[in-house]
């Protein structure tokens, strides 16, 4: 009979307190002391605390349990900040040294912030981003990347791409998203520069001027223009249509082209000399024998 007595006072304690806890209005039941969860005491309006069981902060949504915030029609909401507090801040704490380490963060002016406290744009990132698969990133004012209005910019497994043009991981196209085997850089279109340098692997002509250079003589070159219908080594129509012109080695082929005929000048020049020497020789002849031949006819 004293145990059933002291289990309804408890009851009545119980119940009193709790009236003096929580007031319902209508459909609201509210609390002027502070509520904690999973802790004995607490100085803020609310407190969760660390359990070794459940970790986890569940929220329903039309009847229906989310772990976490998966539910596509709920809301996270948090309305007003303490005194001297302009953020939120998601970080993971220790149970046993009571520290919390913060590892991102959302400011009273909706930056973000990840791995940085002091977020100066709407996504302020320390460290790295990987992208798993294939994902977008739209930058600016986005509309359509196929009509081009805005920036956008695509990350992919094989690249980026930015507005239509890619940025692969082995090279670079503007104007085109397919990247020739065995090329750096792509451009589907016209281009302009001030300055254009090629560093060519291949050596520079100048060997021609060697003394040890075999030069082709103009007959066996003409032979080979009937036979082929374009100069010795220079990719010739077909090809040049088929693969294109390769700037840096069609500039060495040219030098040595003209190399060679500055050669094929000099020894024209040198034959035009001795044939003139010779020339010369022969007009003294003429000159000598026609004297001779005057002078017979003024002796007769």
């Amino acid at each position: 009979m004293y145990k059933k007595y002291l289990i309804l006072l408890g009851f009545i304690n119980l119940t009193s307190l709790a009236k003096a806890q929580w007031n319902t209005s209508g459909t609201v039941t509210s609390t002027t002391n502070s509520v904690g969860i999973g802790v004995s005491s607490t100085a803020a309006q609310l407190s969760l605390g660390p359990s070794t069981t459940n970790k986890k902060l569940f929220i329903y949504d039309a009847g229906t349990e989310a772990s976490g915030l998966g539910q596509a029609n709920s809301e996270f909401r948090v309305f007003g900040v303490a005194s001297g507090i302009n953020h939120i801040s998601f970080g993971k704490y220790s149970l046993a040294s009571d520290s919390f380490t913060e590892q991102m963060r959302i400011d009273n002016a909706g930056n973000v912030g990840i791995g940085t406290v002091a977020p100066q744009t709407k996504l302020d990132v320390a460290g790295g981003i990987t992208a798993s698969g294939e994902s977008h990133y739209y930058l600016g004012s986005y509309v359509d990347p196929v009509v081009g209005v805005g920036f956008a910019v695509k990350v992919g497994a094989n690249g980026i791409a930015v507005n239509g043009n890619s940025v692969f991981n082995d090279g670079l196209s503007i104007g085109t998203q397919t990247m020739p085997t065995g090329y750096k850089f792509a451009v589907n279109g016209s281009a302009i520069a001030t300055s254009f340098t090629v560093m060519l692997k291949s050596n520079w002509p100048d060997y021609v001027f060697k003394p040890t250079y075999q030069l082709p003589s103009l007959t066996e070159v003409k032979a080979y223009i009937d036979q082929n219908q374009h100069l010795p080594e220079i990719p010739s129509e077909q090809e040049i249509a088929k693969n294109g012109l390769n700037l840096g080695e069609m500039n060495r082929l040219l030098m040595k082209k003209v190399e060679e005929l500055t050669l094929y000048l000099i020894e024209k020049d040198q034959q035009d000399k001795r044939k003139d020497k010779q020339l010369e020789e022969l007009q003294k002849r003429v000159a000598q024998l026609e004297n001779m031949n005057q002078n017979k006819t003024t002796q007769k």
